[in-house]
C-alpha cells in the first residue's frame, strides 16, 4: 500500500490498528533495491560491477549484511534509473536523509534522475565521485 493510502486509511479509523502497519512496514533496502533491479533486469553482479566496488563488499551490502553508505544508495539509484519517487524511497528505507534541493551536491543529483541523464553523465554533471562524497 503506497504511504498516502496508508495515512488516508489510518487517519478514517476509529481505533489504532497495529496490524494495519505491521502488513505495510517500509520494506528493507536489500528488498527494494532487488525489486528495481528486477524491473531494470539487472542482476546483482553487473550492479557491483557497475558500482566499481568490491564484489565481496557489494554482496554484503545487497544482502544487508553490511550497511550502504548515502552515497552507495545514491549511486544505486542512478545505476537503476530511477524517477524521483522511486530514489527518495530507497533513500527513506534505507534511513537515510532524502534529497534536499537546497543543498548542492543534493540539487545536482535530484536534477540529473529528473532529467534521466544516465549513470555516466550524472556522474559527470554532479562534479563528485559519488563514491566519496560525505554526507
Amino acid at each position: 500500500m503506497e504511504t498516502k493510502q496508508l495515512e488516508k486509511k489510518l487517519g478514517s479509523q476509529e481505533e489504532f490498528d497495529e496490524t494495519l502497519i505491521q502488513e505495510n512496514a517500509c520494506p528493507e533496502v536489500g528488498e527494494l533495491i532487488a525489486e528495481y533491479m528486477a524491473r531494470k533486469g539487472l542482476s546483482r553482479a553487473d550492479l557491483i560491477r557497475r558500482m566499481n566496488i568490491d564484489r565481496n563488499y557489494g554482496y554484503q551490502l545487497l544482502n544487508g549484511t553490511r550497511k550502504p553508505t548515502r552515497e552507495h544508495i545514491i549511486q544505486i539509484g542512478l545505476l537503476l534509473e530511477l524517477d524521483i519517487n522511486r530514489f527518495q524511497r530507497l533513500l527513506k528505507a534505507a534511513r537515510k536523509k532524502p534529497l534536499y534541493v537546497r543543498d548542492m551536491f543534493d540539487a545536482k543529483v535530484y536534477y540529473a534522475v529528473k532529467h534521466k541523464m544516465g549513470y555516466e553523465k550524472a556522474v559527470e554533471f554532479i562534479g563528485a565521485n559519488i563514491k566519496n562524497k560525505r554526507a
